[in-house]
Protein backbone atom coordinates (compact mmCIF):
# COMPACT_ATOMS: atom_id res chain seq x y z
CA UNK A 1 0.00 0.00 0.00
CA UNK A 2 1.50 3.20 -0.94
CA UNK A 3 2.17 6.31 1.88
CA UNK A 4 -0.74 8.01 0.29
CA UNK A 5 -3.14 5.22 0.16
CA UNK A 6 -2.11 4.64 3.67
CA UNK A 7 -3.09 7.83 5.17
CA UNK A 8 -6.23 8.42 3.20
CA UNK A 9 -7.41 5.25 5.33
CA UNK A 10 -6.28 6.62 8.29
CA UNK A 11 -8.29 9.93 7.64
CA UNK A 12 -10.90 7.38 6.64
CA UNK A 13 -11.05 5.38 10.12
CA UNK A 14 -10.67 8.86 11.89
CA UNK A 15 -13.83 10.61 10.30
CA UNK A 16 -16.03 7.52 10.55
CA UNK A 17 -14.82 7.53 14.38
CA UNK A 18 -15.37 11.28 14.75
CA UNK A 19 -19.16 10.59 13.28
CA UNK A 20 -19.83 7.88 15.60
CA UNK A 21 -19.18 9.88 18.49
CA UNK A 22 -21.50 12.67 17.04
CA UNK A 23 -24.49 10.22 16.18
CA UNK A 24 -23.88 8.81 19.88
CA UNK A 25 -23.64 12.28 21.19
CA UNK A 26 -26.71 13.79 19.69
CA UNK A 27 -28.56 10.31 20.82
CA UNK A 28 -29.75 10.29 16.94
CA UNK A 29 -32.42 7.76 15.87
CA UNK A 30 -32.49 8.34 12.51
CA UNK A 31 -30.15 10.36 10.28
CA UNK A 32 -32.47 11.95 7.73
CA UNK A 33 -30.66 13.59 4.47
CA UNK A 34 -32.26 17.42 4.28
CA UNK A 35 -32.74 18.64 0.27
CA UNK A 36 -32.76 21.87 -0.94
CA UNK A 37 -31.79 23.51 -4.35
CA UNK A 38 -29.21 25.01 -3.25
CA UNK A 39 -27.14 22.01 -1.85
CA UNK A 40 -28.72 19.51 -3.07
CA UNK A 41 -29.05 16.00 -1.01
CA UNK A 42 -26.83 16.76 2.30
CA UNK A 43 -27.05 14.79 5.77
CA UNK A 44 -26.52 17.76 8.46
CA UNK A 45 -25.05 15.54 11.33
CA UNK A 46 -22.29 13.98 8.40
CA UNK A 47 -21.49 16.76 5.86
CA UNK A 48 -19.06 18.47 8.37
CA UNK A 49 -17.24 15.66 9.42
CA UNK A 50 -17.17 14.50 5.80
CA UNK A 51 -15.70 18.05 4.57
CA UNK A 52 -13.08 18.38 7.07
CA UNK A 53 -11.41 14.87 5.98
CA UNK A 54 -11.70 15.44 2.29
CA UNK A 55 -14.53 12.57 1.91
CA UNK A 56 -17.43 12.25 0.35
CA UNK A 57 -20.54 11.71 2.82
CA UNK A 58 -21.64 8.74 0.45
CA UNK A 59 -18.56 6.87 1.79
CA UNK A 60 -18.85 7.59 5.52
CA UNK A 61 -22.77 6.44 4.86
CA UNK A 62 -21.75 3.65 3.26
CA UNK A 63 -19.17 2.69 5.72
CA UNK A 64 -21.02 2.98 8.53
CA UNK A 65 -23.68 0.93 6.90
CA UNK A 66 -21.12 -1.83 6.55
CA UNK A 67 -20.19 -1.43 9.79
CA UNK A 68 -23.67 -2.57 10.90
CA UNK A 69 -24.54 0.91 12.89
CA UNK A 70 -27.23 2.08 9.68
CA UNK A 71 -29.88 -0.06 8.28
CA UNK A 72 -30.21 2.23 5.16
CA UNK A 73 -33.97 2.04 3.74
CA UNK A 74 -35.76 4.54 1.47
CA UNK A 75 -36.72 7.90 1.82
CA UNK A 76 -37.89 9.59 -0.94
CA UNK A 77 -37.03 9.31 -5.49
CA UNK A 78 -36.26 12.27 -7.11
CA UNK A 79 -35.46 13.41 -10.42
CA UNK A 80 -32.16 13.79 -11.38
CA UNK A 81 -29.89 14.55 -14.52
CA UNK A 82 -28.90 11.78 -16.79
CA UNK A 83 -25.87 13.77 -17.58
CA UNK A 84 -23.87 14.84 -14.03
CA UNK A 85 -26.92 13.01 -11.40
CA UNK A 86 -27.62 16.27 -10.05
CA UNK A 87 -31.21 16.92 -8.79
CA UNK A 88 -30.71 20.58 -9.03
CA UNK A 89 -33.67 20.77 -11.91
CA UNK A 90 -35.65 23.35 -13.28
CA UNK A 91 -38.99 22.05 -14.35
CA UNK A 92 -40.27 22.45 -17.86
CA UNK A 93 -43.20 21.74 -19.93
CA UNK A 94 -43.40 21.22 -23.49
CA UNK A 95 -45.75 21.03 -26.27
CA UNK A 96 -46.63 16.89 -26.97
CA UNK A 97 -46.79 18.20 -30.66
CA UNK A 98 -44.13 20.15 -32.06
CA UNK A 99 -42.01 20.05 -28.40
CA UNK A 100 -42.01 23.85 -27.96
CA UNK A 101 -41.63 24.58 -24.34
CA UNK A 102 -43.49 28.03 -25.46
CA UNK A 103 -47.07 27.53 -23.54
CA UNK A 104 -49.56 29.27 -21.92
CA UNK A 105 -51.87 28.18 -19.37
CA UNK A 106 -55.54 28.77 -20.18
CA UNK A 107 -58.63 28.28 -18.15
CA UNK A 108 -61.89 27.29 -18.84
CA UNK A 109 -64.37 29.38 -17.41
CA UNK A 110 -68.66 29.34 -17.64
CA UNK A 111 -70.27 32.76 -16.85
CA UNK A 112 -72.74 32.77 -14.07
CA UNK A 113 -74.95 35.18 -15.78
CA UNK A 114 -75.56 33.67 -19.00
CA UNK A 115 -73.89 30.23 -19.02
CA UNK A 116 -71.63 30.96 -21.50
CA UNK A 117 -67.95 29.23 -21.75
CA UNK A 118 -64.91 31.41 -22.25
CA UNK A 119 -60.86 30.61 -22.09
CA UNK A 120 -59.12 32.89 -21.60
CA UNK A 121 -55.10 32.89 -20.43
CA UNK A 122 -54.38 32.47 -16.64
CA UNK A 123 -53.14 36.44 -16.30
CA UNK A 124 -56.12 37.96 -18.22
CA UNK A 125 -58.45 39.90 -16.06
CA UNK A 126 -61.79 40.35 -16.64
CA UNK A 127 -62.34 40.39 -20.13
CA UNK A 128 -66.30 40.46 -21.52
CA UNK A 129 -68.09 37.02 -21.73
CA UNK A 130 -67.92 35.49 -25.65
CA UNK A 131 -71.51 34.98 -25.25
CA UNK A 132 -73.36 38.03 -23.80
CA UNK A 133 -70.22 40.41 -24.34
CA UNK A 134 -70.28 41.61 -20.28
CA UNK A 135 -67.49 41.69 -18.10
CA UNK A 136 -66.68 38.19 -16.43
CA UNK A 137 -67.48 38.97 -13.02
CA UNK A 138 -69.24 35.71 -11.90
CA UNK A 139 -67.32 32.77 -12.92
CA UNK A 140 -66.90 29.61 -12.10
CA UNK A 141 -63.63 27.71 -13.37
CA UNK A 142 -64.53 24.04 -15.29
CA UNK A 143 -60.88 23.20 -16.56
CA UNK A 144 -58.08 24.21 -17.69
CA UNK A 145 -55.76 23.73 -20.58
CA UNK A 146 -52.41 24.39 -22.17
CA UNK A 147 -51.89 26.19 -25.60
CA UNK A 148 -48.62 26.08 -28.07
CA UNK A 149 -47.52 29.51 -29.33
CA UNK A 150 -45.78 27.89 -31.66
CA UNK A 151 -47.58 25.76 -33.41
CA UNK A 152 -51.22 26.48 -31.50
CA UNK A 153 -52.15 23.08 -30.44
CA UNK A 154 -54.48 23.09 -27.19
CA UNK A 155 -54.01 19.95 -24.76
CA UNK A 156 -54.40 19.10 -20.87
CA UNK A 157 -51.64 17.46 -20.72
CA UNK A 158 -48.52 18.95 -21.50
CA UNK A 159 -45.18 16.61 -21.86
CA UNK A 160 -42.84 17.33 -18.37
CA UNK A 161 -39.08 18.32 -19.00
CA UNK A 162 -36.28 19.81 -16.98
CA UNK A 163 -33.29 21.78 -17.23
CA UNK A 164 -30.22 21.18 -14.79
CA UNK A 165 -28.79 24.07 -13.25
CA UNK A 166 -25.52 22.48 -13.19
CA UNK A 167 -24.94 21.34 -16.46
CA UNK A 168 -27.54 23.08 -18.07
CA UNK A 169 -29.02 20.29 -20.15
CA UNK A 170 -32.04 20.16 -21.28
CA UNK A 171 -34.38 16.42 -21.35
CA UNK A 172 -37.52 15.13 -20.86
CA UNK A 173 -39.31 12.27 -19.27
CA UNK A 174 -37.56 9.60 -21.46
CA UNK A 175 -34.19 10.26 -20.78
CA UNK A 176 -34.23 11.37 -16.55
CA UNK A 177 -33.09 9.45 -13.88
CA UNK A 178 -34.41 8.10 -10.89
CA UNK A 179 -32.21 9.13 -7.93
CA UNK A 180 -33.08 6.99 -4.58
CA UNK A 181 -32.48 9.39 -1.99
CA UNK A 182 -31.66 6.60 1.69
CA UNK A 183 -32.69 7.45 5.25
CA UNK A 184 -30.35 5.45 8.11
CA UNK A 185 -31.78 4.03 11.26
CA UNK A 186 -29.22 3.44 13.63
CA UNK A 187 -28.51 0.71 15.64
CA UNK A 188 -27.18 2.02 19.00
CA UNK A 189 -26.05 -1.35 20.15
CA UNK A 190 -23.50 -1.63 17.51
CA UNK A 191 -22.03 1.79 17.93
CA UNK A 192 -19.37 1.14 20.78
CA UNK A 193 -18.14 -2.50 18.93
CA UNK A 194 -17.55 0.04 15.57
CA UNK A 195 -16.09 2.34 17.96
CA UNK A 196 -13.71 0.00 18.90
CA UNK A 197 -13.09 -1.79 15.36
CA UNK A 198 -11.77 1.53 13.98
CA UNK A 199 -9.71 2.60 17.07
CA UNK A 200 -8.31 -0.63 17.29
CA UNK A 201 -7.41 -0.35 12.85
CA UNK A 202 -5.87 3.08 13.75
CA UNK A 203 -4.16 1.64 16.48
CA UNK A 204 -2.55 -0.95 13.66
CA UNK A 205 -2.06 1.85 11.53
CA UNK A 206 -0.09 3.43 13.86
CA UNK A 207 2.41 0.19 14.85
CA UNK A 208 2.85 -0.29 11.38
CA UNK A 209 6.42 -0.03 11.13
CA UNK A 210 8.02 -1.66 13.33
CA UNK A 211 8.20 -4.83 11.62
CA UNK A 212 6.70 -7.30 14.31
CA UNK A 213 4.21 -9.84 13.96
CA UNK A 214 0.54 -7.95 14.78
CA UNK A 215 -2.33 -10.72 15.99
CA UNK A 216 -5.84 -8.77 16.51
CA UNK A 217 -8.13 -9.97 19.59
CA UNK A 218 -5.93 -13.07 20.54
CA UNK A 219 -6.02 -14.80 23.73
CA UNK A 220 -3.09 -14.48 25.74
CA UNK A 221 -1.66 -16.73 28.15
CA UNK A 222 -0.61 -15.08 31.51
CA UNK A 223 2.08 -15.75 34.11
CA UNK A 224 -1.08 -17.49 36.05
CA UNK A 225 -1.76 -19.48 33.32
CA UNK A 226 -5.34 -17.98 32.97
CA UNK A 227 -5.94 -16.68 29.55
CA UNK A 228 -6.58 -12.69 28.81
CA UNK A 229 -7.95 -11.41 25.88
CA UNK A 230 -6.31 -8.45 24.38
CA UNK A 231 -6.91 -6.03 21.44
CA UNK A 232 -3.22 -6.43 19.50
CA UNK A 233 -0.37 -8.71 20.60
CA UNK A 234 2.84 -6.96 18.94
CA UNK A 235 5.55 -9.89 18.95
CA UNK A 236 8.89 -10.60 17.48
CA UNK A 237 10.65 -7.74 19.13
CA UNK A 238 12.70 -8.10 22.67
CA UNK A 239 9.76 -8.24 24.42
CA UNK A 240 5.82 -8.70 23.60
CA UNK A 241 3.78 -5.79 23.30
CA UNK A 242 0.25 -6.10 23.98
CA UNK A 243 -2.08 -3.47 23.64
CA UNK A 244 -6.18 -2.61 24.52
CA UNK A 245 -7.88 0.32 23.50
CA UNK A 246 -10.91 1.66 25.71
CA UNK A 247 -13.45 3.47 23.38
CA UNK A 248 -15.30 5.92 25.01
CA UNK A 249 -18.93 4.58 26.16
CA UNK A 250 -20.76 4.35 29.74
CA UNK A 251 -18.99 1.35 30.06
CA UNK A 252 -15.94 2.82 29.47
CA UNK A 253 -14.63 3.04 33.16
CA UNK A 254 -15.32 -0.49 33.90
CA UNK A 255 -13.32 -1.76 30.69
CA UNK A 256 -10.77 0.29 31.60
CA UNK A 257 -10.03 -0.76 35.19
CA UNK A 258 -10.42 -4.80 33.73
CA UNK A 259 -7.75 -3.78 31.08
CA UNK A 260 -5.65 -2.62 33.91
CA UNK A 261 -5.57 -5.83 36.31
CA UNK A 262 -4.27 -7.48 33.53
CA UNK A 263 -0.86 -5.35 33.98
CA UNK A 264 0.65 -8.03 36.23
CA UNK A 265 -0.13 -11.25 35.01
CA UNK A 266 0.71 -10.41 31.40
CA UNK A 267 4.32 -11.38 30.37
CA UNK A 268 5.31 -8.45 28.35
CA UNK A 269 4.40 -4.32 28.20
CA UNK A 270 1.08 -3.40 28.14
CA UNK A 271 -0.36 -0.54 26.73
CA UNK A 272 -4.01 0.90 27.64
CA UNK A 273 -5.36 3.34 25.69
CA UNK A 274 -8.10 4.87 27.95
CA UNK A 275 -10.62 7.95 26.94
CA UNK A 276 -9.44 11.34 28.25
CA UNK A 277 -12.78 11.80 29.86
CA UNK A 278 -11.44 9.38 32.29
CA UNK A 279 -8.14 10.66 33.73
CA UNK A 280 -9.31 11.88 36.82
CA UNK A 281 -11.01 8.20 37.83
CA UNK A 282 -8.12 5.91 36.68
CA UNK A 283 -5.00 8.28 37.12
CA UNK A 284 -4.48 6.60 40.29
CA UNK A 285 -5.23 2.87 39.65
CA UNK A 286 -2.31 0.69 40.21
CA UNK A 287 -0.28 -0.82 37.06
CA UNK A 288 -0.36 -0.25 33.05
CA UNK A 289 1.07 1.58 31.11
CA UNK A 290 -1.76 4.12 30.33
CA UNK A 291 -1.91 6.62 27.80
CA UNK A 292 -4.95 8.91 27.64
CA UNK A 293 -6.29 10.07 24.06
CA UNK A 294 -9.14 12.68 23.10
CA UNK A 295 -10.33 11.55 20.19
CA UNK A 296 -9.40 9.28 17.40
CA UNK A 297 -6.85 11.17 15.71
CA UNK A 298 -4.90 11.74 18.55
CA UNK A 299 -5.10 7.89 19.70
CA UNK A 300 -3.15 7.69 16.05
CA UNK A 301 -0.65 10.15 16.87
CA UNK A 302 -0.06 8.81 20.33
CA UNK A 303 0.64 5.13 18.75
CA UNK A 304 3.23 6.68 16.26
CA UNK A 305 4.69 8.27 18.85
CA UNK A 306 4.94 5.31 21.00
CA UNK A 307 6.16 3.33 17.90
CA UNK A 308 9.45 5.75 17.24
CA UNK A 309 9.91 5.15 21.20
CA UNK A 310 9.66 1.47 20.31
CA UNK A 311 12.28 1.90 17.68
CA UNK A 312 14.70 3.94 19.69
CA UNK A 313 14.72 0.60 22.02
CA UNK A 314 15.33 -1.72 20.02
CA UNK A 315 18.74 -0.41 17.96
Amino acid sequence: MTMRASVLRRDKNVALHEALRLIASSNTSVVEPSISFSTGVIYPIIVKVAAQYGISESEVLEELNRLGVFEKEPHETLVSCPNCNSIRLFSKLHCPGCGSDNLMKTLILTHATCGGLNVLEEAEKTPNCTKCGKPLHETKVIGTLYQCRNCGARFEAPLPAWRCADCRLSFDYKQNRYMTIYRYKVNKDKIQTAEKQLLVSLALEGFADLGLKVASAPQVKGKSGYFHSVDLALTGGLTPLYVDIVPDSPRALGEALSSIAKTTDLDGEHIIFIPKTLEKSVASAPGGNVLFYENARDLLQKTIQLQEKLKVKKR
